[in-house]
């Protein structure tokens, strides 16, 4: 599973969640009583699923931002990422978008790095 597919389906999962919590109609996503003030909004079904296309829209310009380094190193003439080691922003970018899931079972610990 790539790093793409894996975050894919946990936006799958957590847009499935939220939109189950809101035609439940309340909304707390963990069962519990809907909390008042300032911390409702943070666990709306709403905003959940706000997050998730956020995180989707993230998604494809780690692609983007990848195929703007790729470009970045072909006008270099010469391949500076494989001799400095370091990893493209869009990978970087993908690999802090999974850090929130990395208690998953699909997660691959070399995505930490």
């Amino acid at each position: 599973m790539t790093l793409t597919e894996f975050l894919t389906a946990r936006l799958n999962e957590d847009e499935a969640r939220a939109t189950a919590a809101e035609f439940r109609g309340y909304q707390s996503l963990d069962g519990e009583a809907p909390p008042s003030g300032p911390d409702r909004v943070l666990t709306t079904p709403a905003r959940l699923l706000a997050e998730v296309e956020a995180k989707r829209q993230l998604v494809h310009l780690a692609y983007e931002a990848t195929g703007l380094d790729m470009d970045k190193d072909l006008d270099r003439e010469l391949d500076a990422r494989q001799v400095s080691g370091i990893e493209f922003v869009g990978e970087r970018m993908l690999r802090a978008l999974a850090l929130p899931y990395a208690d998953h079972p699909d997660y691959d610990e070399a995505w930490r790095s």
